[in-house]
């Protein structure tokens, strides 16, 4: 019996519960050739299963495009002799964005 995955987009792939269970070590072979399995019980999404790398590179890439939001913003604020009037409460807003603590 072949592997019921259903692609999603490049390199994902969604499979149901119990055929992921039953093809676990397929799937695993999968995702260290860099694909990502997103899994559904009673068609409902609960997990995805990603190498280790991949998850890293998405979280730095998150971050960065953080970053890049945050730095338009503060651009968007500059007058024309490249000095932001802005008050220290953005100040402190733009500083503590993406804060947890």
């Amino acid at each position: 019996m072949a592997i019921a995955l259903n692609t999603i987009g490049q390199n994902i792939f969604e499979i149901g519960a119990f055929d992921a269970k039953t093809y676990f070590s397929e799937l695993l072979r999968r995702v260290q050739a860099g694909a990502v399995i997103n899994i559904s019980k009673n068609g409902k999404p609960v997990a995805v299963l990603q190498s280790k790398q991949n998850s890293q590179n998405q979280t730095a890439l998150n971050a960065h495009q953080r970053i890049l939001a945050r730095s338009k913003k503060f651009s968007s604020m500059l007058n024309s002799s490249g000095v932001a009037p802005v008050t220290a409460q953005e100040l402190m807003e733009l500083k503590n964005d993406g804060r947890k603590y």
